[in-house]
């Protein structure tokens, strides 16, 4: 390989974004140009192509396995635990708007108060 091409992929790979790879690796499989109308149509080189469609092709993409009936177990039993987490949460809230308006009532009825205030002891 020659010095200048050498060059040109190193310049295309600081200068392309790589969403721009990932899009010209998706077009040449999904057929709808072909790996010499990219070489021709962008000016890269051929080695560049198989570099990017070996990098960015939909073929790389994980996939996941399926769940073990194990794992869909303790799937089932963290979902559970997060309702009840939630509806916990729901309670203390609503129980700290009852102590709030219950603090408010009393210090109204007989004009004292009873938080304590913010700041240093006199």
């Amino acid at each position: 390989m020659e010095e200048e091409e050498i060059e040109e992929i190193r310049r295309l790979r600081e200068q392309l974004p790589v969403s721009f790879k990932r899009w010209i690796a998706r077009e040449i499989e999904s057929g709808k140009i072909s790996i010499k109308e990219a070489i021709e149509r962008f000016g890269v080189n051929g080695r560049t192509i198989y570099e990017w469609l070996s990098h960015y092709s939909l073929g790389k993409e994980v996939s996941l396995s399926i769940m073990t009936p194990q794992e869909k177990q303790e799937k089932i039993l963290l979902e559970k635990r997060i309702k009840e987490l939630e509806k916990a949460l729901e309670y203390a809230k609503l129980k700290n708007i009852a102590v709030e308006t219950m603090i408010d009532v009393a210090e109204e009825q007989f004009r004292i108060s009873i938080r304590k205030k913010a700041g240093p002891k006199q």
